[in-house]
């Protein structure tokens, strides 16, 4: 990108605001002038034999009158999925992010098997580990260097997340989408992502699904020129981001992690008595260490078709 560009400028703004300032600024769906901003998006029905307690042991809303979604009308494409999580489904991806997926053979930013082949267990309770955590792939592992995606550098998506991202795809129009690729990102209160625009893969057709939990963010969303100025969204806890259409090859960034809402084990123990489901039987117990990642981190979840 060059030195200076509308998106540049704007990107530095948000990084520099404070966090009320950034939200204010910012398109925010849950207030009337940012609803005002989005255009009604009709989900489509999931199809038949998928039963509710497959949409619950991935923390969906099995009721899907809770799914709202909406496209954003300055950028085609852009569809902005809210309520679709439960709480307690929103923990479950959080617990899963710090617990389970931190393991070889996935990779990370932590390195070789030697720190990998411990984390699964440990890295909740490490916060030497937890400071230090920043990305994971799995699936195809991009490579930060070449931007290529190679067939001899791959592992296993983990099923609960391919049935996740099936199920989000499925209900805006992909049917056949096929999970290939995902990174989860890691941030504190000062992480932030630059501007650029997702082209290694072959299928540029397929959506960039993107799942956002824990802290609040800003995120930026511009089209395929960075001389264009961008959108920015507040994106909350639960959100799903959907990037189809001019959308799915348009320049975006993370400008501004905003630390404003405050969990609680209580109340995460409280849904859990509630809410004898799937989501419940994942959930053996909460975690206060993971309540506490909760109340100082956001976590990305972004998954890729490649082919």
């Amino acid at each position: 990108m060059a030195s200076d560009t509308a998106f540049k400028r704007i990107f530095k703004q948000f990084k520099s605001s404070s966090g009320s300032d950034a939200i204010q600024k910012a398109i925010d769906p849950s207030t009337e002038s940012g609803s005002a901003c989005f255009k009604p998006f009709q989900l489509i029905p999931l199809p038949e034999g998928l039963a509710a307690n497959h949409l619950a042991e991935v923390g969906l809303h099995a009721d899907l009158g809770f799914w709202k979604a909406a496209e954003l009308s300055s950028k085609p494409g852009l569809i902005l999925i809210r309520n679709a999580f439960t709480s307690l489904g929103q923990y479950f991806w959080v617990q899963t992010c710090m617990k389970s997926f931190p393991t070889l053979p996935h990779r990370s930013n932590l390195g070789g098997a030697s720190v990998l082949g411990k984390v699964g267990t440990e890295l909740a309770n490490n916060a030497e580990l937890c400071a230090r955590l920043r990305w994971i792939t799995f699936g195809y592992h991009h490579d930060w260097d070449s931007k290529v995606y190679s067939n001899q550098e791959r592992s296993l998506i983990p099923r609960e997340l391919a049935q996740l991202s099936r199920i989000i795809a499925g209900r805006v129009g992909y049917a056949d989408y096929e999970p290939e690729a995902t990174i989860i990102n890691y941030y504190n209160a000062k992480t932030t992502m630059s501007g650029h625009v997702d082209t290694s893969e072959r299928n540029l057709d397929a959506p960039l699904i993107s799942v956002s939990l824990g802290q609040t963010a800003i995120f930026l969303i511009g089209t395929s020129k960075p001389s264009d100025p961008p959108e920015a969204l507040v994106l909350r806890s639960g959100d799903i981001v959907v990037m189809s259409g001019p959308s799915r090859v348009a320049f975006h960034a993370l400008p501004r992690v905003i630390c404003n809402v405050r969990y609680s084990k209580r109340a995460f123990q409280e849904e859990q008595q509630q809410q004898q489901d799937a989501t419940f039987e994942l959930v053996e117990e909460i975690d206060p260490l993971i309540v506490g990642y909760m109340n100082a981190h956001r976590i990305n979840l972004n998954i890729r078709q490649v082919d």
